[in-house]
């Protein structure tokens, strides 16, 4: 076997591993909720792709740093034996350290596929994120959409006579504040009044004659 060519840089070095790269197939099974899906996990990957990456002066590795805000991220780091590098970076997420811990083996093995162009067979993960972020959506709009609740009308409307503003323009106070055109306060939705709460707490209270 002939030694391999040796590339000048790592873009150099990438194209050629790309053009050699496997796909690597999907045997792995996981459930989120009611949705199924499959994936390559990262050993998977490791397996497929190192051999070709060293073959060609390249290496992939990935850590976790602190960064600001008290966050932490991965970190994915693409070298090649020249000396240059390339470097991409995902926020963790998660509460337990089991999630955190998922989070870290997802995220290294997402940033490998990333920076390295490698696929895997079909796109459950794409599908996946796109039915989550639909999901979040609807939550979001169903909160939006949710009446204003007693509660909130009570101290919506206080704090209007708190801070002095007449009852004949409250209703297009809570409008000027959310951009909408309601006619009627039976029309203000729980998020808009309690966007107005947050407004009308800023402005000093009505003075109050001696």
């Amino acid at each position: 076997m002939t030694d391999p060519e040796k590339h000048p840089n790592l873009q150099a070095a990438l194209s050629a591993f790309q053009a050699e790269m496997p796909t690597v197939a999907k045997t792995k099974r996981a459930n989120v909720g009611q949705y199924s899906y499959s994936y390559a996990d990262l050993a998977d990957v490791t397996e497929a792709a190192a051999p070709i990456l060293s073959k060609h002066g390249l290496a992939f590795a990935g850590s976790s740093r602190h960064v600001e805000g008290g966050r932490y991220e991965v970190v994915g780091i693409l070298s090649h034996e020249s000396g240059n590098e390339r470097e991409g970076a995902l926020p963790i997420s998660g509460g337990t350290p089991q999630q955190i811990g998922s989070a870290i083996t997802y995220m290294r093995r997402y940033l490998f596929g990333v920076m390295t162009g490698l696929v895997t067979d079909g796109d459950d993960d794409g599908e996946l994120a796109s039915t989550q972020l639909e999901q979040k959506r609807e939550r979001r709009r169903a909160t939006a959409e949710k009446p204003m609740t007693a509660k909130t009308r009570g101290q919506l409307f206080a704090l209007f006579g708190q801070k002095g503003i007449a009852e004949a323009d409250q209703l297009a106070g809570v409008n000027h504040i959310n951009g909408t055109d309601h006619t009627s306060r039976t029309e203000i939705t729980e998020a808009e009044a309690v966007a107005a709460i947050a407004v009308l707490k800023t402005r000093p209270d009505a003075e109050v004659p001696a």
